[in-house]
């Protein structure tokens, strides 16, 4: 994805719109299904990246479609920190402005993208609150359209700025905000993440789709897969949320999470064509860490009563790989328990003696697996059979 800067009369950065890009190659928009385009947006927002990062404390400009203005999908994100823009050349129904009103009483900013005032859109133009006006459209539509605007008091944002008369001319024109090449250029945005495995997303596809689904069964599957662990954790740890509770499990996670917004975030998931991926291996041995944490755990009587917190915590070990200067960083995308972020970071305490036990048998340190065995008074062939037991309900991942 990338973003580009909206500025205001003071030349301060009031927000980012978003915008979709197929790779980090070509800055240009390629997409040829809006919902497809918006997904991606949202989610890379989301899931793959920090939005804290991208937006720092202003707003997320970002496009919406009919068919997901119809959806609700917006009222997913806080009206705090998101705009939400909505096509001009959109067909208008009924359906479509009470969706737009909703969203307006809900306390949603609303901006009307490349707009020029036309009385078909009249319904639509009294619940904006912020016009963007093309400045590539003719002068005597920019001047059209801004003589409404001041009319009826909305606020002004003129893009595709690219010079600096046409800077000065869109202040003289009562514009608020301003974006375009004359500030910058997009700026594109991308962190490498793993995507969920095909056969577990269509697994939770089905489940979500239920009428009354059972929870166990959607943390089952999200269980064993890495990419939507973090994904949810990701979701839980967004503005929107934002939990005064740690998350300790996955069940936790769900139940913060609730089932309606778990559908409509699957939904926009599976609008990213998640298709096969080349990290299956990585899967498997997060998978393998999992199980054989919350094994370990069952083993000592002090962590038996937390064992899935333990699996939490073997399940995000892949996050290691990242190294341990950016791994603190990356942790702090997510709201786990001290617990668990300390076990991973190798800060001390039982929780980091399991993640090192399990870390340190997987790599044949037996050195550290006898200090760590002895310390805890563990049976040797309890955890050799355990690891293998691991192993083996892991193999299937490979199936996938």
């Amino acid at each position: 994805m990338a973003r580009q800067p909206i500025f205001d009369n003071e030349n301060q950065v009031y927000g980012y719109e978003l915008l979709y890009r197929s790779n980090g190659q070509q800055n240009i928009y390629n997409g040829t299904n809006g919902d497809e385009s918006t997904a991606d947006v949202v989610t890379n927002a989301f899931f793959g990246l920090d939005i804290r990062d991208i937006i720092g404390g202003g707003k997320a400009f970002i496009n919406f479609t009919g068919n997901l203005l119809k959806r609700g999908v917006p009222k997913m994100i806080s009206p705090d920190i998101v705009v939400v823009e909505v096509l001009e050349n959109l067909m208008i129904d009924s359906e479509l402005v009470d969706a737009c009103q909703d969203l307006k009483e809900r306390g949603y900013t609303l901006a009307l993208d490349d707009f020029e005032y036309n009385s078909t859109y009249s319904e639509l133009f009294q619940i904006g609150d912020i016009v963007k006006i093309d400045f590539r459209i003719p002068q005597n539509k920019i001047e059209e359209t801004a003589y409404v605007c001041r009319y009826c008091n909305k606020i002004i944002l003129a893009e595709k700025i690219e010079t600096v008369e046409e800077y000065e001319y869109a202040k003289r024109l009562g514009c608020t905000f301003t974006q375009g090449y004359y500030f910058a250029r997009p700026t594109i945005m991308s962190k490498s993440s793993l995507a969920p495995l095909t056969t577990n997303f269509m697994q939770v596809m089905q489940l979500v789709s239920q009428e009354e689904p059972e929870i166990s069964d959607i943390v089952e599957v999200i269980s064993r897969d890495t990419a939507m662990c973090q994904r949810l954790l990701r979701l839980i740890n967004s503005v929107y949320f934002g939990v005064r509770n740690r998350v300790s499990s996955i069940n936790q996670a769900l139940v913060i999470l609730g089932l309606d917004y778990l559908r409509e975030w699957i939904y926009l998931m599976g609008m990213q064509r998640i298709t096969r991926n080349d990290n299956v291996e990585m899967m498997r041995l997060s998978l393998v860490m999992a199980k054989f944490c919350r094994n370990i755990a069952k083993m000592i009587p002090q962590a038996a009563k937390d064992a899935d917190s333990y699996y939490l915590m073997g399940l995000l070990s892949m996050l290691d790989h990242c190294g341990t200067s950016n791994l603190e960083r990356t942790l702090q995308e997510f709201p786990l328990t001290d617990d668990i972020k300390n076990g991973l970071l190798g800060r001390g305490g039982i929780y980091s003696d399991v993640y090192n036990l399990a870390y340190s048998y997987e790599k044949g340190n037996w050195e550290n697996v006898d200090r760590i065995s002895l310390l805890y008074n563990l049976d040797r062939s309890k955890i050799s059979d355990a690891f293998v037991q691991c192993v083996k309900e892991s193999e299937d991942l490979k199936m996938l």
